[in-house]
């Protein structure tokens, strides 16, 4: 795999790798020798995948998995509650971020959280960010499924922002010590991994906003929501009581979540983690892209 380095106008140095459509690079290295050396792990890794089906050959990378996953989405109309706006339009800007051009085994978590600083910038909010996010996850998860199935996962390990996929054993274990920690902290992870609504608006719900006999919890400017039985309030509670009990701001949401985060061995483990987490798993079971954009509050729900 050709290989090059070579100095920038402001003192850094680039490294560029393969040529053609297969070539990818990166910036900003403080000297040669980081340059070279990234140039060197960056050639193993798009060796290891480059994918050839009959005379043709590409690299795996996750502009590549996000392009055949948006494709595959297709366009939901109006009609089946969609916006009507292509998956394959909306991911188009994050398909020209440059670590998307990356091979995926040279893909690690702190390419994902600098990736997510260049997106959140220019996305409208955190809600936007976390679709987008769960796209690409899930688009991941499905071409590696396909085409690289010994690679590992770069969502599955904690990135420096505090976001990563958990898999079914840390959601069973994060569900169980929430529950230890109360029954407020019980609901809100249960309620994160199983709706992957925002924090922010189970915050401000409470027990008035949950229909128990409907099995539904319509968030106060946000979805309708039909979480598990089990954490609907029961029968007995006073609307205006609080939805989550003793969690009173954001602050100790994110307190709590690291100290659960340390228990999984995952430290800086942030709440929307574990939203992100049941976001991917939405997407991998069949919803459409627009579902989720409305879940987050990305998108307002189309009228009928």
């Amino acid at each position: 795999m050709l290989t090059r380095v070579r100095p920038e106008q402001d003192g850094s140095w680039q490294a560029l790798v393969g040529q053609g459509t297969l070539r990818f690079g990166r910036d900003a290295f403080p000297d040669r020798a980081a340059a070279e050396d990234w140039a060197a792990r960056a050639g193993l890794a798009a060796r290891q995948c480059t994918i050839r089906i009959g005379s043709k050959r590409f690299l795996g990378t996750a502009a590549e998995a996000l392009r055949r996953w948006a494709i595959d989405q297709g366009t939901l109309p109006r009609a089946e509650g969609g916006t009507q706006v292509a998956p394959l339009q909306r991911m188009a800007p994050l398909l020209e971020d440059p670590d998307c051009a990356l091979p995926l085994s040279a893909l690690a978590p702190e390419d994902l959280a600098a990736l997510r600083r260049r997106r959140l910038a220019a996305l409208p909010g955190p809600a936007a960010l976390m679709a987008e996010q769960a796209a690409l996850a899930a688009a991941l998860e499905q071409f590696r499924d396909f085409h690289l199935p010994a690679l590992d996962d770069p969502f599955a390990e904690i990135a420096p922002d505090g976001l990563c996929v958990l898999d079914e054993p840390s959601c069973a274990q994060a569900i169980g010590w929430a529950g230890q920690m109360g029954e407020g902290w019980g609901r809100l992870v249960g309620l994160l991994l199983t709706t992957g609504a925002p924090v922010p608006a189970l915050l401000a719900a409470c027990c008035g906003h949950a229909d128990g006999p409907g099995g539904r919890l319509q968030l106060p400017g946000g979805p309708m929501l039909t979480p598990p039985p089990e954490l609907l309030p029961g029968p007995g509670e006073p609307p205006a009581a609080p939805w989550l009990p003793g969690l009173a701001d954001a602050g100790m949401v994110v307190a709590g979540m690291a100290e659960i985060g340390r228990r999984l061995q995952r430290p800086g483990l942030r709440p929307e983690a574990l939203q992100l987490t049941a976001l991917v798993r939405a997407l991998n079971q069949g919803q459409h892209l627009d579902e989720i954009l409305i879940l987050t509050g990305a998108e307002a729900a189309p009228r009928r």
